[in-house]
């Protein structure tokens, strides 16, 4: 059932069972009666709201919803107060040049969908349980990962914005929480993956569908950082692999300590340094599909050691050379311009292999040829 009222303060407001929207709210917000809210609103929705500074100061003070949405509205400035109950914030299809947080322990959940928001305020640091950072589908030209300092964040999404850069001071350790990180579909055209190497709980990132020419890592040298040590333990990996029994593992953190996967499809990259990923000791999947590659070229000692799944298709490579990579299980290349391959190119231990739509003769192969039984890797052509 819903209850549509007003008070002398021409505050429109639709009560629901569990909700209650206010509608068209103008003029100034320190002069709005909000005395119709009550306790049993769980959530409370602003609609269409036009009006400078949205401060949610008294209507939050008597109430506890779990959420508040702020949808379709015209705002400059929305300002929440401390210690208020909600765990979900979401900013949907409004105009809003920023939003400011005080001290907070209850947001988990702060989203901005489809706003003109062009930076993320600082004050985000204030929100000590949030969990879920989510600005998509707004203008976002950058991100500096310092204002995550001591963050709780685990997830930072950051899909279609216009982002064309990513900092991080130096000396600055940040995210030891985040675990997953998207930056999808924006402007990026160069990246330092040494940004997200004190990101000691990173497992994934998303990179998809950017402008991405060149990329590099340049290893911050913390020797010591917020009580932390950081190293690399590139060399402890090979030794223990040679070694008969358990290693004693180095006094620090691992760079990219669990960095499990890196999505860099849809992007203009070109050439394809596997070094710029040797001290992600961890890393299994690499997709690099649908970009403008010409060559996959390893050199031994200068790449991730488990990369076990290499995503590659639909680019234009020519040249293969992937032998050095000694966890490799599956090669992804249909879709590009392989004409000739040796197999003792390849990885030793390769489980699956496909080619379809390349111009190379498949039953030039070794295992491929008719008059032999099928041996070694499944190969698809």
């Amino acid at each position: 059932m819903f209850v549509v009222g007003s008070n002398s303060w021409n505050v429109t407001h639709i009560d629901g069972n569990v909700s209650c929207t206010i509608v068209n709210l103008t003029g100034d917000s320190e002069g709005h009666d909000y005395s119709f809210l009550t306790n049993s609103t769980e959530e409370l929705i602003f609609r269409g709201a036009a009006i400078d500074v949205l401060d949610l100061t008294i209507p939050l003070a008597n109430i506890t919803p779990w959420k508040v949405l702020i949808t379709n509205s015209n705002l400059t400035r929305v300002v929440f107060p401390a210690q208020m109950s909600p765990s979900v914030v979401h900013l949907c299809t409004t105009e809003v040049e920023d939003v400011h947080f005080e001290d907070n322990n209850s947001l988990q959940d702060f989203r901005a969908e489809y706003t003109s928001l062009r930076t993320i305020s600082p004050t985000v640091s204030k929100l000590h349980a949030l969990d879920i950072l989510w600005v998509s589908s707004s203008q976002l030209t950058s991100i500096n990962f310092d204002i995550l300092v001591n963050s709780t964040v685990s997830l930072l999404y950051l899909v279609g914005n216009r982002i064309e850069m990513v900092t991080l001071s130096p000396g600055v350790v940040c995210c030891q929480h985040l675990e997953e990180l998207f930056l999808t579909n924006n402007l990026l055209k160069q990246l330092d993956f040494g940004t997200f190497a004190t990101m000691s709980n990173l497992k994934v990132l998303f990179l998809e569908n950017n402008k991405l020419t060149d990329l590099h890592a340049s290893v911050p040298n913390l020797d010591h950082s917020n009580g932390e040590m950081y190293c690399s333990w590139h060399q402890h990996y090979i030794a223990q692999d040679s070694a008969e029994q358990e290693l004693e593992t180095p006094n620090c953190t691992d760079y990219y300590a669990t960095l499990l996967s890196i999505n860099l499809a849809r992007n203009n990259l070109v050439q394809l340094n596997f070094s710029t990923f040797s001290w992600m000791n961890n890393l299994n999947l690499l997709d690099v599909s649908k970009n403008h590659l010409i060559s996959l070229i390893a050199s031994d000692g200068e790449l991730p050691l488990r990369l076990s799944e290499l995503f590659a298709s639909n680019n234009n490579i020519t040249d293969v050379y992937l032998a050095p990579f000694k966890e490799m299980k599956a090669i992804y290349l249909y879709d590009n311009n392989v004409q000739s391959l040796n197999m003792s190119d390849l990885p030793k231990d390769l489980d699956y292999l496909n080619l379809v739509n390349n111009p190379l003769n498949c039953d030039m192969l070794p295992h491929k040829r008719p008059t032999l039984p099928v041996l070694g890797l499944y190969t698809e052509c």
